[in-house]
């Protein structure tokens, strides 16, 4: 990730602006919603326990020690995706996001919710997202 950062550093002009945005290593949560109640379900955990977004952060620590990049403003915010069902929600991870892994009791729980007999459900998976801005020195 350093080399990536390097080849970047390379690119930008002086002060030119790295925008680097990643998920945090906070477990994404699974709530479902009944309508205009949400409904804490479980997480969604890694099989390697988020340590790639843990070695981000320590790549953009090393560029801005090395003097390669300034570090401007930072901070988080909760990026929200949607679900109708489990299934949809398994063919998705198993596509897009393929060392998650939802275990079996957050996976019961949420299907017994969407099987109350109401309308407007839906699965809500929030992840927690790093966002930082770097000046190119």
């Amino acid at each position: 990730m350093v080399h990536a950062l390097e080849t970047i550093h390379q690119l930008l002009k002086s002060g030119g602006i790295l925008l680097d945005l990643h998920p945090t290593n906070e477990p994404a949560t699974i709530d479902v919603r009944l309508r205009e109640q949400i409904i804490p379900a479980g997480w969604i955990s890694e099989s390697d326990d988020y340590v790639e977004y843990e070695w981000a952060d320590e790549a953009a620590a090393a560029a801005v020690g090395r003097g390669l990049f300034a570090r401007e403003r930072s901070g988080t915010f909760k990026f929200v995706w949607h679900a109708d069902s489990m299934s949809e929600l398994r063919a998705y991870l198993a596509e897009e996001w393929k060392d998650a892994i939802v275990d079996d009791v957050t996976a019961m729980r949420t299907e017994e919710l969407l099987k109350l007999p109401l309308q407007g459900k839906e699965i809500l998976v929030s992840e927690a997202i790093r966002i930082a801005r770097y000046r190119c020195t």
